[in-house]
């Protein structure tokens, strides 16, 4: 935090230094989390080496920039336009960016410059990598400062084993002088730390005697002892691991689920990996520490070539294109590469590489191919005989409606088709060939204008994900033949109207149509989605919703930010009593919420900011399940706040920065969860009450703290 000096008005960059396992992305996400309120915007860049390492892999994180900064798509054709966009945009902006393990400098400059005169006043870049010199050019200017992550101190270290590895305090006198051995071996490293604890958990006294002997013989090879850990797994677990080290970073469970068809169920297996620490599970994405995918890739590269020390096992395949990014060898043929594919492989992972004839046999027991940028009509020969496809992965590719491959290819068994970024596709394949698809993919297809009708006919598809289809203006007029549709996102397309066959999905949850400038309006057929989870439509030029929006009876989350003509919400709202627990309505024209919220008695997040909010809602106790009101930037809002939000004993975050409020009630201090309060800008407020005493961050004018 001192490095950062967010006091100062400079731009900067801290870069944050350590050996792999120290905790460089942790320390990373809690300062990030501790300071983005105090930017314009904010973006974290995850794993930056390893997706760049994917064919379009700078593209997508400079377009998942512009898109964390300005809240809209901007689809970067080419990493030199990503960069003049870039500038352009965070000229004026303070903002934060954390760009996570990069091991390059040269990446740097292609999310900040080389200067750092693309930012406003304030901006502020975070670096993790274990590799000083990524930032040296930027030291050598004076516009970086680096900080080096130290190992845990002993007593820290203890602790954090201990809450890994120990069920109760009870038990632990038994194993103290073990731990302290095994911690003492794991010198201060998290990562260690939490792994070898984790894999001690519920283990008796003499596995950790044995575990603790081997960490003496192995004398810091880390690679030895997590190796160990790695054969203590069943044959399944084993599988999965390998597996995961291979997908894409942060791959989607849900899509990584249909490579283990044979596990029932698969996320028990998952559920054993993520209590091991052996790999990570956010919402619904999965991966793993670096450390721990070169171990995975060291065990696949020994038993790719030694077939024997992986017996029972499928190895997966990454044939990486070893000349990427040198001119005329974006497409070797993997032939003359020397590349070898095992005939049991089942995971293969083939960058930008074209593979020869001779492989179509080897390709037959392949579950899922993940043949991003691949070439035009490569495969449609080399899969024709397989029968075995599940997943078919060919983004940032050149491939159109007219590929060959569609009708050669047996796809039969094909759950999911992702064909995100193929800036070539015009109008969708027909689907005929693919009938039982659960996952559709077309996100960031921005020459996309039409949908096969044979859409219709796929009966057993769940997720279609249409995201940042600029060009997409209409959906299939007949829909009601997806009956088993649970996820319909049509983000940041041009889709004018739902088509009224909508209302017919009866198992659809989520309904996303966020940043669809052209959507004028909802049908009322909408309302009849009876198990309608989220309902988002952030940013359209709808002016009403349907009066009907409260037969909804399973809406959890209703999102309606920046519908800047919506003045009004419907009364009905209020019949979503039992059900819905976010209310985003921020940026609005709404100036005073139904009567009928006060039902909304399992409502815990209410956003209203920068709406035409004029008073707050007199009835605000009665929302006793509240967690957090944002409220900021109502420039109308004004009064007091009604003393009855003394009983919001839930309440952990109340923001009204920038409103005209002139007090806050004595009750206030009865809010004994609230830990973030912030009143900054609020220039009508000349004194505080007394306020709670587990308040974490507290915003106000330095005025004000004068006066408390």
């Amino acid at each position: 935090m001192e490095l950062l000096d967010l006091e100062v008005n400079d731009v900067r960059i801290v870069g944050i230094h350590g050996r792999d396992g120290i905790g460089k992305t942790t320390i990373a996400k809690i300062v990030y989390n501790k300071i983005s309120l105090h930017f314009d915007a904010c973006s974290f860049l995850a794993e930056i080496e390893e997706t760049t390492q994917q064919p379009g892999g700078v593209q997508y994180l400079q377009t998942k920039l512009i898109f964390d900064i300005v809240k809209r798509e901007y689809e970067v054709a080419s990493a030199f336009k990503g960069v003049r966009v870039l500038k352009e945009i965070f000229r004026n902006m303070k903002v934060l960016i954390i760009l996570d393990d990069v091991e390059r400098g040269s990446l740097v400059k292609e999310f900040v410059g080389a200067k750092l005169d693309w930012f406003g006043s304030g901006s502020r870049i975070i670096v993790t990598s274990k590799e000083r010199s990524v930032l040296q050019g930027f030291v050598d200017l004076g516009l970086a400062r680096t900080y080096d992550v130290n190992p845990m101190h002993d007593d820290l270290a203890f602790d954090f084993f201990c809450r890994c590895a120990i069920r109760t305090s009870d038990e632990l006198h038994s194993y103290v002088d073990i731990a302290n051995k095994i911690v003492k071996a794991a010198k201060g490293l998290p990562l260690f730390l939490k792994v070898f604890g984790s894999f001690l958990h519920d283990k008796g006294q003499e596995e950790w005697i044995k575990f603790e002997d081997i960490i003496g013989q192995c004398q810091e090879d880390y690679q030895k002892i997590l190796s160990i850990i790695y054969e203590a797994l069943d044959q399944k677990q084993k599988q999965m691991y390998l597996n995961i080290a291979c997908f894409p970073p942060d791959v989607d469970s849900r899509i990584a689920s249909y490579m283990w068809h044979y596990y029932d169920p698969p996320h028990d297996v998952i559920e054993v990996l993520c209590h091991m620490s052996i790999i990570q599970k956010e919402e619904n994405k999965i991966g793993m520490h670096s450390m721990l995918r070169c171990l995975a890739r060291e065990i696949m590269r020994k038993g790719f070539h030694d077939p024997g020390t992986g017996v029972g096992l499928d190895i997966p395949t990454i044939a990486q294109d070893p000349n990427m990014g040198k001119k005329g060898t974006d497409h070797p043929d993997t032939e003359e590469a020397g590349y070898e594919i095992l005939p049991n492989t089942t995971f293969l992972s083939l960058g930008r590489a074209n593979i020869g004839g001779k492989f179509a046999d080897a390709l037959l027991n392949v579950r899922w191919l993940h043949w991003q940028g691949c070439p035009r009509d490569a495969i449609s020969i080399l899969l024709e005989k397989n029968e075995h496809l599940v997943i078919l992965d060919l983004s940032w590719s050149k491939v159109t409606e007219s590929w060959g491959g569609w009708k050669r290819i047996k796809m039969e068994r094909l759950k999911v088709l992702n064909l995100t970024g193929c800036g070539n596709l015009l109008v969708t394949p027909s689907f005929s060939c693919c009938p039982n698809l659960e996952i559709l993919i077309f996100e960031r297809c921005s020459r996309l204008v039409h949908l096969d009708p044979s859409i219709n006919n796929l009966k057993r598809l769940v997720t279609l994900n249409l995201k940042f289809c600029s060009n997409l203006s209409m959906l299939a007029a007949e829909m009601d033949g997806m009956n088993a549709l649970r996820e319909l996102l049509i983000d940041s397309t041009s889709v004018r109207e739902l088509p009224a066959s909508i209302g017919k999905l009866a198992l659809l949850q989520i309904l996303s149509a966020t940043n669809c400038f052209s959507l004028v309006g909802v049908p009322g057929s909408v309302c009849e989605l009876e198990a309608l989870l989220v309902l988002a439509l952030d940013a359209t030029k709808i002016l009403e919703l349907p009066d009907s929006i409260g037969d909804l009876c399973k809406l959890t989350r209703l999102s309606l930010r920046d519908c800047r003509g919506l003045v009004t919400l419907p009364e009905s709202i209020g019949k979503l009593k039992d059900s819905l627990v976010e209310l985003d309505i921020s940026g609005t024209g709404i100036s005073k919420l139904p009567d009928s919220t006060k039902n909304l008695r399992n409502l815990k997040v209410l956003k209203m900011d920068s709406c035409f909010l004029r008073e707050f809602p007199c009835y605000i106790g009665q929302l006793t399940n509240l967690e957090e009101v944002h409220a900021s930037w109502c420039r109308c809002l004004e009064g007091v706040i009604p003393s009855d939000i003394g009983k919001l004993l839930r309440l952990r975050e109340l923001r009204l920065r920038g409103t005209r409020i002139s007090s806050l009630p004595s009750k206030v201090q009865l809010l004994s969860r609230l830990q973030t309060l912030d009143l900054l800008h609020c220039e009508n407020i000349r004194k505080l009450p007394n306020l709670p005493q587990n308040l974490i961050n507290l915003y106000v004018n330095p005025g004000l703290m004068r006066n408390m």
